[in-house]
């Protein structure tokens, strides 16, 4: 990017989880996102505030994105909830992309959220609107309920966990771990 080029919002919301996912939260600051970027602090100042308003940004953004969307996406597919699952891994697990800093945006977006309270608290809100969305399905399947919110934990636990392990093929983790839930030849929880 150069001087003449005009950033947008978005422009520095994706820069900004680049830069989380490459450095770490403690690299969300104007001056060194604006270096990145190749423009002046000013531009940065165009569009927010000040960094706790590009920080919140990102964070209703990432929301949106990553859990509005791939909601709206699983749900306006097949009407059959085992199908539904499966597709929710397809598309929660598929690459992320490099404007957005790749597959390590996730885990980034976890550790700032450990250190950081707004984090911390989106972090809260968004996995528990995952879950209830992923414990939707299993209910949708016969089962019990505790069945049902038990799967839902240990799908989404295997998300995580894969999201964590560089070197994890996220999809065949969890597209494994939902076929044995499918099975029926899994331990009743406890």
């Amino acid at each position: 990017m150069t001087e003449k080029t005009k950033l947008t919002a978005l422009d520095w919301i994706k820069g900004g989880f680049r830069s989380l996912a490459a450095n770490g939260p403690l690299s969300l600051k104007a001056e060194a996102l604006a270096r990145t970027l190749k423009v002046s602090k000013g531009s940065f100042y165009w569009h927010f505030k000040d960094v706790a308003a590009l920080k919140k940004a990102m964070l209703d953004h990432w929301e949106q994105l990553a859990t509005q969307q791939i909601i709206a996406q699983v749900d306006a597919g097949s009407p059959a909830p085992k199908q539904r699952l499966y597709d929710l891994i397809e598309i929660a697990a598929s690459e992320v992309s490099l404007e957005y800093g790749a597959t390590g945006v996730s885990s980034a977006i976890r550790n700032w959220a450990q250190f950081d309270d707004l984090a911390g608290a989106y972090m809260s809100k968004i996995d528990q609107r995952r879950l209830e969305y992923v414990e939707q399905l299993f209910s949708q399947i016969p089962q019990t309920q505790r069945n049902a919110k038990i799967n839902s934990q240990i799908l989404y636990a295997t998300l995580i966990g894969a999201q964590q392990l560089e070197e994890a093929d996220q999809k065949a983790c969890l597209k494994h771990t939902l076929d044995i839930m499918m099975s029926g030849n899994r331990p009743t929880p406890v």
